[in-house]
């Protein structure tokens, strides 16, 4: 028994006495590491728990169904909501012309129903119509309330 304490007691000083710098720089890695990890990690887990429960909610996808006319001096977006709950979705749309330069761009709110979808229509001035192409809309429909 004096021969495992003497050995358990040798290893331990040889290793400091052998290495002080790397055993205290191995001790502050993993000791100070894990002490910090673990620090970090406890409490970082919380964060991460209310992160995952806001991340649960997902933004949700937009499309452009229509685009404005003459004839429908309105464009129509899809909006479509991933989440198991309803949620308010904020969407970015442009009417863009020929050169790609964007004549007008709106921001719309949108609420849609629990994994379902929703249309949002944007209005188009008449002066405005006369040099639309084409209409784009961010196809990430940024989650504003739950």
């Amino acid at each position: 028994m004096a021969t495992v304490v003497l050995a358990l007691t040798g290893f331990s000083s040889g290793h400091k006495s052998s290495g002080r710098h790397k055993s205290s720089h191995r001790d502050s890695d993993s000791g100070g590491g894990c002490s910090s990890s673990s620090q970090k990690h406890d409490s970082y887990t919380p964060r991460s728990t209310s992160t995952r429960r806001s991340s649960a909610f997902q933004d949700g996808t937009a499309l452009v169904v229509s685009c404005a006319t003459k004839a429908i001096p309105y464009a129509t977006v899809e909006v479509t909501n991933p989440n198991s709950r309803q949620a308010t979705f904020e969407v970015e749309f442009a009417f863009v012309d020929a050169a790609g330069k964007s004549l007008s761009s709106q921001t719309k709110q949108i609420s849609v129903p629990a994994r379902g979808t929703s249309n949002v229509q944007v209005k188009a001035g008449q002066s405005l119509l006369a040099e639309l192409d084409h209409c784009q809309v961010e196809p990430e429909a940024d989650l504003v309330t739950r």
